[in-house]
C-alpha cells in the first residue's frame, strides 16, 4: 500500500477526499489529513508518505509554499495540488516544482483515480529499481569484505560471474583507505554524511565503489590511464566532504593488483601505510612512491637521551647569540636522532615537546623580559599531540622557537664576542667548547677562537679558566669545601681543579683558604 496525506483547511473537503473512493482497490491508503501547511509538515516528517494531496489556498501558508519547503530538503514525494479557477496560475507555479498534477474542485472522482493508476506504475517502478540498487550495493560490499576477510576462500574462476553482475570485473583494482580524525567519529552520523556525499561524486563519475570496513572508508578505484588524476581528483572530494564538519583525515593507496582475489594485498599496503603516515612526507595521498622518512635514516644510538640533550643545549646557546638560522638544522638532526632509533609518534610528538619547553625555560631565566603566558605557551605544546606529519611538526617547531627567539639579535663582531663573555659568565658551569660555540654561531672555529683572543686579549679556554677560578675564589671565601667549589665551577677533577687554581692565582686552593 500507498501512503496519502491529504491537507486542505475545509474539513468537509478533507473527509470528501478521504471517502470519495475505495483507496485500498487502488493501492493505496489515506494514513492522515491536516487542515493547514505547519500541521501538514509535521504529519509529513511523522508519516514520510508516498502521495500528498495539497490545496493551494490556505490560511497562513499557501500550499505552494509548503511545496517549495519539502523541494528545499530534498524531499521526492509526490505530489497532487487542489485548485479552483482563479488559482491556475498558481498551479502553473507548483508545476516548476515537479507536481505529478493538480486537479480542478470540486474534484473529478475519475480524473483522481486516472492520476492514481498512473501514480502507482510509477511508484511500483522506482521502489523495483530501489530493491536492485540496494541488491547491487549488497553484492558489492559482500564480495569486497569475503575477499578482503579471507582471499583464499574465493577463486578468480568462480568470481568472474559475480564480478561481472555487480559491475566490478575490472582490469585492475587499488584499494584506498581514508581515516577520520578524531577516528571515533566513523560511528556517528557526521561519518555518514561525508559517506554518502563520497558515495554520490564517486557515481557521477563512475571512478569506483565506496565501502566501509572496521574504522575506515575505503575507496576501490577503478583502473585509468590517469590514475595520478583519479587520486587527486579522489582527495579533493574528501577534502570537500570532511571540510564542511571542520575534520582532518588521513588517505593512503594500497599497490595495485591485477585481479579481485588479490584485493587483501592492496588493502594491506594501504592499512600499513595509512598506520605510518606521520613518518611520510606530506604527499596528498600516501602511495608507494611516498617518502618513509624511517627508510631515510639508518639505524642509530641507543643514547638517545644523551645525544638529544645535547642538541638541547645546541639549540640554547644558537638562541642565546641569535642564530636563528642553525635551527632547521638543529631540529633536523634531532628528528633524524629519533627516527634512527625507532621511537614511536607519541614518543617523538613527547620529545619535541619538552626540548622546546626545556630551551624556553632556560632561556627565561636568562631573559626575564621573555616572560611569556603560561596559557599560551600550554596551548603552544600541546600542538604538539595533534595530527600532523613529521615534516609539519618540524616546521612548527622551528616556528615556536623562532616566535620565542625574535628578541635575541646580535650583528656586529664585538657584539657577538660580548655575547660570548657574558655566556660564558652565566654559563661557567656547564661543559663549554670552542667547537659547540662556533658550531652554534655558524663560524670557523679557528677563526672564532683568533676572533675571541683578539677583542678578549685571552684564548676562550683561558678566558672561560679564568672566570671559573674567580667564581671558585668566591664560593670558598663562603665556606664551601674545596671538591664542592670544583664541582660547582663545572671541573669534576678536584687535582685538576687543584692545578687550575694554583696556575691562575699562585696559591693552591688549600693555601688560600688559610689566608681568609
Amino acid at each position: 500500500m500507498y501512503s496519502v496525506l491529504i491537507v486542505d483547511d475545509e474539513f468537509s473537503i478533507r473527509q470528501g477526499l478521504a471517502t470519495l473512493i475505495d483507496w485500498n482497490s487502488y493501492g493505496y491508503q489515506v494514513v492522515d489529513t491536516a487542515a493547514n501547511a505547519i500541521e501538514a509538515k509535521e504529519k509529513y516528517e511523522l508519516h514520510s508518505p508516498d502521495l500528498m494531496i495539497v490545496d493551494i489556498r490556505m490560511p497562513g501558508k499557501n500550499g505552494l509554499e509548503l511545496i517549495e519547503e519539502l523541494r528545499a530538503v530534498g524531499s521526492e514525494i509526490h505530489i497532487i495540488i487542489l485548485s479552483g479557477y482563479a488559482d491556475f496560475s498558481y498551479a502553473k507555479r507548483a508545476l516548476t516544482l515537479g507536481i505529478d498534477g493538480y486537479l480542478l474542485k470540486p474534484v473529478d472522482e475519475d480524473e483522481l483515480i486516472l492520476y492514481l493508476v498512473k501514480l502507482a506504475e510509477d511508484l511500483k517502478e522506482k521502489s523495483s529499481y530501489q530493491k536492485n540498487v540496494e541488491v547491487l550495493e549488497w553484492s558489492k560490499d559482500r564480495l569486497i569484505h569475503s575477499v578482503l576477510m579471507d582471499s583464499t576462500l574465493l577463486k578468480k574462476s568462480n568470481l568472474e560471474p559475480e564480478l561481472t553482475e555487480s559491475g566490478l570485473f575490472w582490469k585492475s583494482y587499488e584499494v584506498v583507505l581514508i581515516r577520520l580524525i578524531p577516528q571515533e567519529l566513523m560511528d556517528n552520523g557526521q561519518a555518514t554524511d561525508i559517506k554518502e556525499s563520497l558515495i554520490k561524486k564517486i557515481e557521477e563519475t563512475d571512478s569506483g565503489y565506496i565501502f566501509s570496513i572496521e574504522s575506515y572508508l575505503g575507496v576501490l578505484i577503478k583502473p585509468t590511464y590517469q590514475m595520478e588524476l583519479a587520486r587527486k581528483v579522489l582527495y579533493q572530494n574528501v577534502a570537500d566532504a570532511v571540510s564542511e564538519y571542520g575534520l582532518q583525515f588521513i588517505i593512503a593507496a594500497g599497490d595495485r593488483v591485477d585481479s579481485f582475489d588479490q584485493l587483501s594485498a592492496s588493502y594491506n599496503t594501504a592499512l600499513a601505510r595509512i598506520k605510518d603516515y606521520f613518518f611520510f612526507d606530506e604527499a596528498y595521498i600516501i602511495t608507494s612512491e611516498s617518502i618513509n622518512l624511517k627508510k631515510m635514516y639508518p639505524k642509530g644510538s641507543s643514547n638517545v637521551d644523551t645525544v638529544l640533550d645535547l642538541i638541547s643545549d645546541r639549540i640554547y646557546l644558537a638562541m642565546d647569540i641569535g642564530n636563528t638560522n642553525l635551527l632547521d638544522s638543529l631540529i633536523t638532526e634531532a628528528i633524524q636522532i629519533m627516527v634512527s632509533a625507532e621511537l614511536s609518534e607519541m614518543t617523538i610528538r613527547s620529545r619535541m615537546s619538552r626540548l622546546v619547553a626545556y630551551v624556553l625555560n632556560k632561556l627565561s631565566i636568562q631573559y626575564p623580559k621573555m616572560a611569556f603566558n603560561q596559557n599560551i605557551l600550554g596551548e603552544q605544546l600541546q600542538r604538539f599531540y595533534e595530527h600532523s606529519t613529521l615534516p609539519v611538526l618540524q616546521r612548527y617547531t622551528i616556528q615556536i622557537l623562532n616566535l620565542y627567539a625574535k628578541d635575541i639579535t646580535h650583528d656586529d663582531m664585538e657584539q657577538l664576542i660580548h655575547k660570548m663573555t657574558d655566556l660564558i659568565h652565566r654559563n661557567y658551569y656547564e661543559n663549554l667548547k670552542l667547537e659547540v660555540l662556533a658550531d652554534v654561531f655558524n663560524y670557523n672555529s679557528a677563526y672564532l677562537g683568533k676572533l675571541f683572543k683578539g677583542i678578549t686579549g685571552d684564548s676562550f679556554n683561558t678566558y672561560l679558566d679564568k672566570v671559573r677560578m674567580n667564581k671558585a675564589k668566591e664560593k670558598l671565601d663562603n665556606g664551601v669545601k674545596i671538591h664542592q667549589a670544583a664541582k660547582d665551577v663545572g671541573i669534576s677533577d678536584v687535582d685538576y681543579f687543584r692545578e687550575k687554581f694554583k696556575k691562575y692565582e699562585g696559591i693552591s686552593p688549600s693555601v688560600y683558604r688559610k689566608s681568609k
